[in-house]
């Protein structure tokens, strides 16, 4: 016969071994009452969060026994007392136990009282008769046995809880490491660590907030649950909420409880539409001191007592987070380096006409049309033997600046050489691409080339072409706009060679 192998540790589920705590607890006060022959046997466990004593479990002949009594060491009376001083307690007569006994919700007549505290300040085990001069030294002597006994109970129920808590640790640890971090979209990836660590910390919805708009505004990214799913891709004032304060203070906020009921706390401002939030734990994602990647934030509904290894294990999740974050704004930076020419600081050829790839791609497949403009300065090579490099470059920034300020809104703008430059019009017609490249050149000519004293003269000139009613390819687009280019220079040529002539 197969012999199973040994479990050493067993997959129990934490809720099922608390009832069984608490079913071996009510056996445990039953077993003692009946032994002392007591009118109660009560067990008060410490709470240090609360710092109240709490009745876990208890077996009673009264009617009036208060199962939710819960009260501080200076009202619990002479179960606060056993607890405070650490001691045993016996009493064998007094005359009214409303106040002295605070469990009860009247007076019972009790006349004895016999209580013993757990090891390490845990709580407190006690019994109590309407006899007086009822419990004997051999009394106290089982009592404390049971004393032991319940302590023994409470100690496994400990281990298990934290034996749980780490396999969920293990867990969320195992899940965030198979997630692929290194990613063009962060997105995934943070929604996923969000799923993971919600479940963990038993929160009702987690998100990530970034801001946006030079640090004006945030805006929730990735999501976790529904209580905040309507918020993604809403913006919203980065000075106001709980996000706002823990982005503007760059602080972490821990929240078990909120004290308030009338007033109901807000993540971002009024409108959030979420309900009431009961608990709440929130970091920011910082990798520099002037710089904010954002903010990470669960919500539970319910109040919540997270440990300070959770709220630990939050905090290594925060730092990856973090890091996801900066490597891809490093990859985003280095993207639009690379996108970018360094004088004009508008996209370089290869990276314009990569986007107008798939731009005409896109307009394929939705009808739209797609423009193509060229803008050049006729005469420009001939300045680079009459000023210096410096100065060429401050008149390129110049006439860059020029069409950012006219087009910027709307309009893709690449620079092909010195002298050249694109711009991409999208659903667009083409009376409205010529005012525009008309308003543009115009605009160049009066504000950076008209002011170039004892410089050969210079003129701005454009082309375009439009798709599909001129090409089919951006091959094609590019032909087309350069052969207009050149027709109109040659015009700008006619037109200054008649002038010179007469």
């Amino acid at each position: 016969m197969a012999i199973e192998p040994l479990r050493l540790y067993p997959s129990v589920p934490h809720l099922q071994v608390h009832m069984s705590v608490d079913r071996q607890l009510d056996d445990i006060t039953a077993l003692l009452s009946n032994c002392l022959d007591a009118y109660t046997a009560a067990l008060f466990l410490w709470d240090d969060s609360s710092k109240h004593l709490t009745l876990r479990a208890f077996h009673s002949l009264s009617k009036h026994i208060n199962p939710e009594a819960r009260f501080s060491l200076e009202e619990g009376g002479l179960v606060g007392w056993a607890a405070k001083n650490n001691e045993l307690l016996s009493i064998d007569h007094f005359d009214r136990d409303t106040k002295i006994l605070p469990y009860y919700q009247g007076d019972e007549n009790i006349k004895s009282f016999l209580a013993f505290p757990l090891e390490q300040r845990k709580g407190v085990l006690c019994v109590d008769s309407k006899r007086q001069y009822v419990f004997t030294n051999k009394d106290q002597k089982l009592l404390s046995g049971f004393a032991t006994v319940v302590g023994n109970a409470l100690g496994a129920e400990r281990a298990s809880h934290h034996h749980q808590r780490q396999r969920q640790l293990l867990t969320l640890w195992r899940r965030a490491d198979a997630l692929p971090a290194d990613t063009d979209d962060p997105v995934p990836y943070l929604t996923r660590l969000l799923d993971s660590a919600c479940q963990y910390l038993q929160a009702d919805s987690g998100l990530v907030a970034v801001p946006i708009k030079e640090g004006q505004f945030l805006q929730p990214v990735a999501a976790s649950g529904n209580m905040v799913a309507s918020l993604l891709r809403s913006s919203h004032p980065a000075d106001q909420g709980i996000i706002g304060w823990i982005f503007q203070n760059r602080k972490s906020l821990v929240i078990p409880k909120f004290r308030s009921r009338t007033r109901i706390p807000f993540l971002f401002g009024p409108k959030d539409s979420i309900g009431r939030i009961g608990a709440l734990v929130g970091m920011p994602l910082a990798w520099e001191a002037d710089e904010m990647g954002g903010v990470m934030a669960f919500i539970s509904r319910t109040e919540a007592n997270w440990s300070k290894e959770e709220i630990g294990a939050i905090t290594a999740l925060v730092r990856r987070a973090t890091l996801v974050l900066q490597n891809f704004s490093f990859k985003r930076e280095l993207a639009l380096v690379r996108n970018l020419d360094p004088i004009t600081e508008v996209c370089n050829t290869e990276a314009f006409d990569r986007i107008l790839n798939k731009r005409l791609e896109r307009c394929r497949q939705t009808g739209v049309s797609l423009g193509l403009g060229i803008i050049a300065i006729e005469g420009f090579e001939a300045l680079s033997t009459r000023i210096a490099l410096p100065d060429l470059a401050i008149i390129r920034q110049r006439i860059a600046s020029t069409l950012l300020q006219r087009l910027r809104d709307k309009q893709l703008i690449g620079c092909l050489d010195q002298a050249r430059f694109a711009v991409l019009f999208e659903d667009e017609t083409e009376r409205a691409i010529h005012d525009q490249l008309v308003s543009s050149t115009a605009a160049i000519h009066q504000e950076v080339l008209a002011s170039l004293d004892d410089l050969p003269r210079l003129e701005a000139c454009f082309g375009s072409a439009l798709y599909p009613r001129d090409a089919a390819s951006s091959r094609e687009l590019w032909t087309m706009a350069f052969q207009a280019l050149t027709a109109q220079a040659a015009n700008f040529s006619n037109r200054d060679t008649k002038a010179k002539s007469a």
